[in-house]
């Protein structure tokens, strides 16, 4: 997991940063605890998924060489999770994915660790397949697309 340097206390009004802990602690993200010491703010599991969320959306597209590989994604995620279909599509295609039918999606990179973690945030570990082909019917079409 990526860590970020949090930044000084310093530079912050006392009363921030406890509206901030308490706002978030609302919102079941941190748990707040009272020691000797001080208050100690804690995140929850609720508020680690939410900062795997953020991390979502740095995803980039990846440009590595070519290999002759073809990495396809597809899924079969029920209409009771729209939602998180939904995601995982915009999510794929931020990934530079191309959608080849309503729910496969192709690329040449490696991208399958990315889609595992997305797949795992997401909540959709079983519904999410991913193949790696030497060979797919249109693949003149996707060298243009991808400019290989």
């Amino acid at each position: 997991m990526m860590y970020t340097r949090m930044p000084e206390w310093e530079d912050y009004m006392a009363s921030s940063v406890i509206a901030a802990a308490n706002r978030l602690e609302r919102k079941g993200m941190v748990v707040k605890t009272e020691t000797k010491e001080g208050i100690v703010v804690r995140i929850t599991e609720k508020g680690k998924n939410q900062i795997l969320k953020f991390e979502l959306k740095r995803m980039v597209p990846l440009k590595d060489k070519w290999d002759g590989k073809w990495r396809l994604v597809f899924f079969d995620v029920a209409e009771v999770q729209r939602g998180r279909r939904d995601q995982l599509r915009r999510y794929l295609k931020q990934l530079g994915m191309e959608e080849m039918q309503e729910s496969v999606f192709v690329s040449p990179y490696k991208v399958f660790n990315q889609v595992k973690y997305l797949r795992e945030v997401l909540d959709i570990p079983h519904g999410v397949k991913l193949a790696e082909l030497s060979w797919v019917e249109n693949q003149e079409d996707l060298k243009e697309i991808f400019e290989l």
